[in-house]
């Protein structure tokens, strides 16, 4: 079964705005790139803000939320983390664009500002559950006071960390190190939370990821 041109028009324009930065690509652009007519384009999309908003509502939303890992009793809280790490990361590669210009994309579009609030509430709920959940586990020690900035910290660097890497060195290409590069930094994070009779585990995550991270250097 062909995909649809509603479904090529934005996987495309994730593919190009990824590529060369979403300011610098134009539904022109997109339409050539496709072998399609603006008008055709335009059939289906009005501008580049509508291409944008049915992006994060088809994908982004879903990627964020359908792969966020459920806290379940036969699953190790650890892996909890891990998972729900994999799963940030993968949505920040692959929305790239979308995060390494956020706060004038929201600014642009009021509906995408409101849908995108109303997923990160829905994010923060989640990961304060999780967190909770590994608290009862006796894997995490922290004080109820405490949960609110832990959340907004993680959420923070989750956000933020593409805009940060890319403003802080002269090679602002992403690839595989740099989104491993900011699961270190939560690790970093957590560490101070993790009970002594889950460190050992813990430590043995934190050293997986930072032999991916060293592969993936060697391989960028």
């Amino acid at each position: 079964m062909s995909m649809k041109t509603r479904d090529k028009i934005i996987q495309a324009s994730i593919e190009l705005f990824n590529e060369q930065g979403e300011r610098n690509v134009t539904t022109n652009h997109i339409a050539a790139h496709l072998s399609i007519s603006p008008g055709n384009l335009y059939y289906h999309f009005r501008n580049k803000e509508d291409i944008i908003l049915s992006i994060y509502e088809e994908y982004a939303r879903n990627l964020l939320l359908d792969t966020f890992p459920q806290v379940t009793p036969d699953m190790k809280p650890l892996d909890t983390i891990i998972l729900y790490m994999d799963a940030v990361f993968q949505a920040l590669m692959k929305f790239r664009f979308f995060y390494a210009n956020l706060p004038v994309l929201l600014a642009k579009n009021p509906l995408l500002h409101g849908k995108y609030v109303e997923v990160q509430h829905t994010i923060s709920q989640r990961l304060s559950e999780m967190l909770v959940s590994l608290r009862e586990a006796d894997m995490m020690d922290f004080n109820d006071d405490e949960l609110p900035d832990i959340v907004s910290i993680l959420r923070l660097i989750n956000t933020f960390w593409l805009s940060f890497y890319q403003t802080q060195n002269e090679n602002t290409e992403i690839n595989d190190s740099v989104f491993l590069e900011g699961v270190l930094k939560i690790l970093v994070l957590l560490r101070p939370y993790i009970t002594e009779s889950a460190k050992a585990d813990f430590l043995e995550a934190r050293t997986m990821y930072q032999q991916r991270h060293k592969d993936a250097l060697v391989a960028a």
